[in-house]
């Protein structure tokens, strides 16, 4: 990476809160490719960002930062061979007060973010919130178990439950396999949109989530002039302040949650235009400012 992320000192793990990953991987992308590169914009990006956030009077520089070095795809590698590898080194840095935070890459990614910040397989004490436009409820996406089309299928298969928010494109294979596993809640974008009181209701229930917690922002949930450049855009999403209410909402306001992980993914950085990867960087910025600050708490964990 040519900066730091946030233009601050990049430290060892043991001394950090906060575990940043970056994952420039794009091997199961099937619409729009370049997620690869979006790492490195994301972290050039956030360079220009303001550390005071003037939402929550919080100084981001209160926190200390350590980066990975990219996990990079060989030329030989399977989908599975590469997302093993990712599980295995995030899992070698962490501790338990630290925060790890992926920056992909495509969303196949996801799935051992989340098993490596659980600590194991059994996911059955996490719940994954799940940013996105689409379910990614499939089975198998082009003859691929691991496609990105298919990461919240194989979470659930672990156990964990999903909070869904934004959606808007899916299979109704996808919606059958979540109301049969009946660990899968979806607050679909149109309603989000149109009716105060299903808002209201996903407010609530992010208030008031206890346990191991887990975010997964896939960009593509906000509208697309927020996002114009992912692999694959959809009409009607989050406006900025729609999706910022519910971070809040569960990352500031709930004091009951135990964040354990988070990932950006899905970006795609586009030619003579840095709103991709700046929106990214500022919701990831704002993502940490809200789970730790004027919370009361000593560390993100407790």
């Amino acid at each position: 990476m040519k900066t730091s992320f946030l233009d601050l000192p990049d430290i060892p793990p043991e001394e950090a809160d906060v575990l940043l990953v970056p994952l420039p991987y794009e091997g199961s992308v099937s619409c729009g490719a370049g997620t690869s590169r979006a790492p490195e914009a994301i972290w050039d990006a956030s360079a220009e960002i303001e550390l005071w956030d003037e939402e929550l009077e919080y100084d981001l520089s209160l926190l200390k930062f350590s980066a990975m070095q990219p996990v990079n795809p060989a030329a030989t590698d399977l989908p599975e061979d590469y997302l093993r590898r990712i599980g295995k080194e995030v899992t070698g840095h962490l501790h338990p007060a630290l925060l790890p935070v992926g920056i992909g890459g495509d969303h196949s990614v996801t799935t051992p973010l989340v098993l490596a910040a659980a600590r194991g397989d059994d996911l059955s004490d996490v719940t994954v919130i799940q940013f996105d436009a689409h379910a990614d409820l499939r089975d198998e996406y082009l003859g691929s178990k691991q496609s990105h089309a298919c990461v919240l299928h194989r979470l659930v298969e672990r156990g964990a439950r999903v909070i869904a928010i934004g959606i808007r494109s899916a299979e109704r294979e996808e919606f059958r396999f979540g109301e049969k596993s009946g660990r899968v809640e979806t607050f679909m974008a149109h309603g989000l949109a149109q009716q105060p009181s299903i808002r209201e209701a996903l407010l609530q229930r992010l208030r008031t989530l206890e346990g191991s917690v887990y975010i997964t922002f896939d960009v593509d949930a906000l509208e697309v002039s927020l996002c114009p450049g992912t692999g694959t855009p959809q009409p009607g999403g989050l406006s900025w302040w729609q999706a910022l209410s519910y971070l809040r909402a569960l990352l500031h306001e709930n004091r009951r949650r135990r964040l354990i992980g988070f990932d950006m993914v899905e970006v795609v950085p586009q030619p003579h235009s840095q709103v991709n990867e700046m929106v990214a960087a500022r919701l990831i910025a704002k993502m940490i400012a809200y789970a730790f600050s004027d919370t009361g708490l000593t560390g993100f964990r407790s």
